[in-house]
């Protein structure tokens, strides 16, 4: 498969430089928040719209964002970082024309480290002008490598739950990418709340927390998505719910955050180590 998208061509004078392609990492401080859900609806919301769409799936497991569409594909994204293999070659056709990088085998433990890192920017670099958005599932987990890569992405967003234990990990997240990693800008996403209004004041309240620390970074609360029992009915048949219940209230609710991001100025992160290298154009030649 190719990722060669038509009418894709270079602005004058950033020849092998310009990209188009937005990173963004969907986070949290530990599984069970709805991350992957969020992450896997939210790409397909965007390929729906008819953006260039992209789920890297970088959090292997039994209910991973790959199964949970339904797929089970032969290849993965261990085999390009082990060489074995090319992104044309692994990436498979999802709905709605969206592309998804599957993830590897359920029983590997959930990191991508540096030296992955720099593999996987050798292999999207050829990508960047042929995408719109890369949606990034990362591992459900606050170590070193993943909050690294959730820094260097362009739009990291941290998924945030009303119970008092989600709530400490998104704040322990939070914390770790403005003080050990210099994130300047950070996006919200509330989930399983009643309504919108409630996520709002949810935020308000982690506003105010995650405040007493953040002095150079500033949180952003991009929507609400509320407790939706079709997603889970969803997920049992291997669909994602913006597809089987697009007029589920969780379904409209992506829909609409996707829509949001779209409307988003996202500047580009300068720097050749950053998550995928998709910008780290000069080093190439």
């Amino acid at each position: 498969m190719t990722l060669a998208w038509p009418n894709v061509t270079e602005l004058p004078g950033t020849a092998g430089q310009a990209r188009s392609a937005r990173v963004i990492s969907i986070a949290c401080g530990r599984s069970g928040v709805g991350k992957t859900t969020i992450a896997a609806n939210l790409a397909l919301s965007l390929s729906k719209m008819r953006r260039r769409a992209m789920l890297v799936d970088c959090d292997p497991g039994p209910a991973d964002a790959t199964r949970m569409m339904g797929l089970d594909p032969a290849h993965s994204i261990d085999d390009v970082v082990g060489g074995r293999l090319t992104v044309d070659e692994i990436v498979v056709d999802g709905p709605e024309a969206l592309f998804v990088v599957p993830a590897g085998p359920a029983d590997r433990a959930g990191r991508v480290d540096l030296s992955a890192r720099l593999k996987l920017a050798d292999a999207f670099r050829p990508h960047r002008r042929s995408l719109d958005f890369v949606i990034v599932d990362t591992p459900g987990s606050a170590d070193p490598d993943t909050l690294d890569m959730v820094a260097s992405a362009d739009l990291p967003i941290v998924v945030l739950a009303p119970d008092a234990e989600r709530f400490m990990d998104a704040y322990g997240t939070v914390k770790l990418l403005a003080l050990e990693h210099d994130v300047r800008e950070i996006a919200i996403v509330t989930n399983r709340v009643a309504d919108e209004a409630m996520g709002q004041e949810l935020f308000r309240r982690f506003r105010d927390v995650a405040g007493r620390f953040l002095t150079d970074a500033t949180l952003n609360h991009l929507g609400a998505i509320p407790r939706d029992d079709r997603v889970l009915t969803a997920a049992a048949r291997r669909r994602l719910v913006v597809d089987q219940y697009p007029h589920a209230r969780a379904a409209q609710a992506i829909a609409q955050l996707g829509r949001t991001i779209d409307t988003l100025a996202i500047p580009a992160r300068r720097g050749g180590d950053s998550f995928f290298g998709m910008e780290a154009v000069f080093r190439a030649g």
